[in-house]
């Protein structure tokens, strides 16, 4: 049987949007908090892999929710490694409300980084904890893939890194990432609209003082799947590229 893991949560007044719903990084939050316990209990957690010399490091995520949960209410959320794609060690989500209905999906790409070399490191070759893993079914079809940037892209908006954006080693949490490129996407007038779909390549590392241009189109592009925003933060600094988002409305959902 493959490991799974399984954790309550109940949405608090400070973990809404201006509907009243939970906001998607509440929802990230939740998923890396319940990541990881699990890895905690698998043996290959924060202390695990400190020890050995190594680190996770959140890639790629992609969040799917079909309904948000709303103030004070209870939801499931489970997890569990739906396997090993390249570099990737891949974990997943399901998020359930109080009568086990889906209302929402998610999946994460992790990298495992030598702390001597930053290199990344194959988890199957390097953890022996994590080769004895069962895995579970991926939730999406596809895997995380890199996203495409438009041909033709302009600055939407800049974030200075403060301190209440840093995490417990010092640098940006993942987090923020999203915030930053979700509140650009709603000055971009996108406030009424619901996000049915969002995609997070994490590239570099941004510590404290660091300036981030986010770059993108001021328009919605169209597609089959609904309208999307694709952005770009990129350091001022250095011009080196931290993260590719990709937000999709749902058109249908009011």
């Amino acid at each position: 049987m493959a490991s799974s893991f399984e954790k309550e949560f109940t949405v608090s007044s400070y973990e809404l949007n201006p509907r009243g719903e939970a906001r998607l990084t509440t929802m990230a939050n939740y998923f890396q908090e319940i990541a990881y316990h699990h890895a905690n209990e698998l043996g290959f957690g924060y202390e695990d892999m400190k020890n050995q010399k190594t680190m996770w490091l959140l890639s790629r995520m992609k969040i799917r929710m079909k309904k948000y949960p709303v103030w004070d209410e209870r939801i499931t959320i489970e997890t569990w490694p739906s396997g090993v794609d390249k570099l990737f060690a891949v974990r997943d989500f399901r998020v359930m409300n109080k009568k086990g209905e889906e209302i929402g999906v998610a999946s994460t790409g992790w990298l495992i980084v030598d702390l001597n070399t930053h290199k990344p490191i194959k988890p199957k070759e390097e953890l022996e904890a994590y080769a004895q893993i069962i895995y579970g079914e991926p939730v999406f079809d596809s895997s995380l893939e890199k996203i495409r940037l438009p041909d033709q892209r302009e600055e939407l908006n800049r974030h200075r890194v403060s301190f209440s954006d840093l995490d417990i080693v010092g640098h940006v949490n993942n987090v923020k990432y999203m915030e930053w490129s979700i509140d650009t996407a709603m000055f971009l007038g996108n406030r009424e609209k619901e996000i049915y779909d969002f995609e997070i390549n994490f590239m570099k590392e941004t510590k404290f003082g660091d300036v981030i241009i986010i770059s993108g189109s001021p328009d919605m592009a169209v597609s089959s799947t609904g309208s999307h925003h694709v952005l770009v933060g990129i350091r001022e600094a250095d011009g080196a590229e931290v993260f590719r988002s990709l937000i999709r409305w749902d058109d249908h959902w009011k």
